[in-house]
């Protein structure tokens, strides 16, 4: 059951692999991997502190790693979902064995060497093969091979869920880096799974404070890049609104590996029912079915389905405003998009193929839905995010400030958007 859980994850890391690497081997390098997540007291007495340890702690453990807490416990009166409880130890325990089958998340350190430690804040690791250090601010976080990071994040929690997702990655890229007598290219292999060394993100200037209040939206799909998405809102001080979800498909072992706020017993629900479970200011109200070409939306609007031409449809109403989050393999595609700008026909302009099972990982569907979240959050103080796009691959977080790209309008847009110059008639010729 644990490599059917795994098995998207598996597909995924096949893209690099030659043809004969065996399935076992894959899971094994995943499943074999042990991860201390070790932080001081003073870092687990705050939200962002314990958001980051439960960020990182869920992400590996969605990959299969052997993930241990080596913190002292602290109460937990924020909401952490999918965790239940107000104590963090209990929390991640109850948790642990919820998640993938034959997988849990122990407290303490494990009684042989571990594989990787991740040091948040200033605590001493335990002995490791590997150590990172991880700092963060409310809206940055930072990685070292060398030094303690500084850890300054105090009230929101966006810094610190970065920080989870870089501890995440560079824990998979130790499983990849087991597998590289396997790889299909050695030299292009080991520049994408090699560790990295020092690293900045930046999200946002240091002052900058979102708008909580986010009215009524839609979010088009219940997968993991909504889950991703709702896993950072629910987060969110004092956040509040209605999210109608609309989704009509049942979560499955193979959804584990990366859908954030799923756990093993919501299988065989309607995906959307199960994030409903989660709301709390921020109403969640599902919709079970399809999105359909032509169906009524709100004006603000959240794409987290892979099908493009349902994002061809869901732009043809003319939300005042609509966000996608995307991946592509190991590389995560978010946009945002007014009545003026490039849509999102602009940008994906053919319909590609969705046939299949889709490759997948859960840092990398974690990071779409959490700069999709972003863009939400920002989108009435900061317009000029509108009309742009993030390109940006996890595994080589030293791109991040070359992640922002501009965006075009095409000449051939599907969708007929006003940036184009194409008329909706001239886009969609009569049958």
């Amino acid at each position: 059951m644990l490599a059917q859980a795994l098995s998207r994850t598996t597909l995924l890391m096949r893209a690099d692999l030659r043809d004969d690497v065996p399935e076992s081997a894959l899971v094994d390098a995943l499943a074999d991997l042990s991860v201390v997540i070790s932080a001081d007291a003073r870092l687990v007495g705050t939200a962002p502190g314990r958001t980051a340890v439960v960020t990182a702690a869920l992400l590996m453990a969605r990959s299969g790693h052997r993930v241990w807490i080596d913190c002292p416990d602290a109460a937990m009166p924020e909401p952490q979902p999918p965790l239940v409880g107000d104590r963090l130890h209990d929390a991640l325990r109850d948790v642990g064995v919820d998640l993938l089958p034959d997988r849990t998340i122990e407290i303490g350190i494990p009684p042989a060497t571990a594989d990787l430690v991740v040091v948040f804040g200033d605590r001493g690791p335990a002995a490791a093969g590997r150590v990172l250090y991880i700092g963060a601010s409310d809206w940055s976080a930072s990685l070292s091979t060398a030094a303690p990071q500084a850890w300054t994040a105090t009230d929101q929690p966006f810094g610190a869920m970065v920080a989870g997702a870089l501890a995440a990655s560079e824990a998979f890229k130790v499983s990849m880096r087991r597998l590289s007598t396997f790889a299909r290219s050695p030299q292009a292999y080991d520049r994408m799974f090699g560790p990295a060394t020092d690293v900045v993100v930046d999200l946002a200037p240091g002052g900058a404070r979102p708008e909580p209040s986010l009215g009524a939206f839609d979010l088009v799909s219940g997968g993991a890049i909504a889950n991703a998405a709702l896993f950072a809102l629910l987060r969110t001080p004092d956040i509040r609104g209605r999210c109608r979800v609309i989704d009509d498909d049942e979560s499955a072992l193979s959804n584990l590996n990366r859908n954030a706020l799923l756990l093993r017993s919501g299988l065989g629900t309607a995906k959307v029912t199960d994030l409903a479970r989660h709301g709390c200011d921020l109403q969640i109200e599902p919709l079970v079915e399809r999105y359909r070409d032509g169906q009524p939306l709100a004006a603000v609007v959240l794409l987290g389905v892979d099908d493009i031409p349902s994002r061809w449809s869901a732009q043809r109403r003319r939300p005042d405003w609509l966000g996608v989050g995307a991946t592509v393999g190991f590389a995560v595609q978010v946009s945002s998009h007014d009545a003026t700008t490039p849509c999102v026909g602009c940008l994906h302009p053919q319909a590609g193929m969705t046939d299949g099972p889709i490759p997948t990982v859960a840092f990398v569907s974690f990071w779409a839905g959490l700069l999709l979240a972003l863009r939400l959050l920002f989108r009435e103080h900061d317009r000029h995010l509108s009309g742009d796009q993030t390109w940006f691959s996890p595994l080589r977080p030293e791109g991040w400030e070359y992640a922002r790209l501009g965006l075009s309008a095409h000449p051939g847009c599907p969708v007929g958007c006003e940036a184009s110059g194409r008329t909706e008639h001239q886009a969609r010729p009569a049958a």
